[in-house]
């Protein structure tokens, strides 16, 4: 990933970059096969009273497409200035009606006005969140968030990095349009030295290290799926479901080399979790489902 910002600035989220990277991120196998799975995942019909919140928004890519598929309430929230003020001018210049807010998803959310006034939420979204908790007091904290913040019945989305995969396989991906800097790689004029991977207990953590930025410019904390789910069934929801199918429609050798690539070793997570709608929980293993 590639994250100097196009204006020379970076700030101290380092999240200016990645704004960036997304403004110019072009469709390749990787978004053709994973964005239109997610979409599959949420499920969504058109409904104005339907009231979703969009953790870690960035510049609201997914929030815009939960808008558009709900009709309902949508709000998003971001730590970064820089990420929701790119998502305000996009919304300013395509008004959908969503709000945005600035909000740490590791802190007692319920603080912020504009998520207490629309709590509780029929549908809690999270792409790549989970990855910058660096530690498991901050994972814990995100899914206890989740939870306080859901309806009865309500779901949970996620996407996360697989921390299963080796390393191999990520470098692996440049074919397929995700980028990583190599070793000695220059970059706009910057030298990223190294990619240091780090295996613990629950997981891996990558970090991309950039000598003239201190402290590295990404770390990214991939927790696996098993212990994932433990925690949130210890939280209280009723049902953890993985998916295991991608909606994967290949166009042509290229596409149809990378999906087969994907389904040996998916570099990205997708799950579903319902928070129960009575009280009495009495637990339930892992399930999978297809979309």
């Amino acid at each position: 990933f590639f994250f100097q910002a196009e204006d020379g600035i970076r700030d101290q989220p380092r999240s200016r970059g990645l704004g960036d990277v997304y403004k110019r991120q072009g469709l390749g196998c990787f978004q053709k096969c994973l964005f239109p799975s997610f979409e599959a995942l949420w499920n969504l019909s058109p409904n104005p009273k339907t009231k979703i919140i969009d953790f870690a928004c960035g510049t609201g890519n997914f929030t815009r497409s939960l808008k558009k598929l709900s009709g309902g309430v949508v709000l998003g929230v971001d730590l970064s200035d820089f990420m929701l003020e790119r998502a305000r001018k996009i919304e300013t210049a395509q008004p959908l009606g969503i709000k945005y807010a600035k909000c740490d998803c590791f802190d007692d959310m319920l603080k912020v006005p504009e998520i207490a006034a629309l709590a509780p939420f029929d549908m809690i979204n999270n792409a790549w969140l989970i990855d910058y908790a660096d530690d498991l007091k901050k994972v814990k904290a995100m899914i206890k968030n989740m939870y306080n913040l859901l309806k009865p019945g309500g779901v949970v989305c996620g996407l996360a990095e697989n921390a299963e995969i080796p390393l191999e396989e990520c470098f692996a991906l440049e074919r397929y349009g995700m980028r990583w800097p190599g070793i000695t790689e220059k970059v706009k004029g910057f030298d990223y030295d190294y990619i240091n991977k780090k295996e613990g207990e629950y997981g891996i953590a990558i970090y991309i290290a950039d000598p003239k930025v201190k402290p590295c410019t990404l770390g990214y904390h991939s927790w696996t799926t098993g212990f994932v789910q433990k925690l949130y069934i210890e939280a209280g929801f009723s049902k953890f479901e993985l998916v295991t199918k991608l909606m994967c429609k290949a166009e042509n050798e290229y596409e149809a080399e990378y999906y087969k690539r994907y389904t040996e070793w998916p570099d990205t997570v997708l799950c579903k979790v319902t928070k129960q709608i009575s009280s009495v929980y009495t637990g339930q293993k892992l399930s999978l489902i297809h979309i």
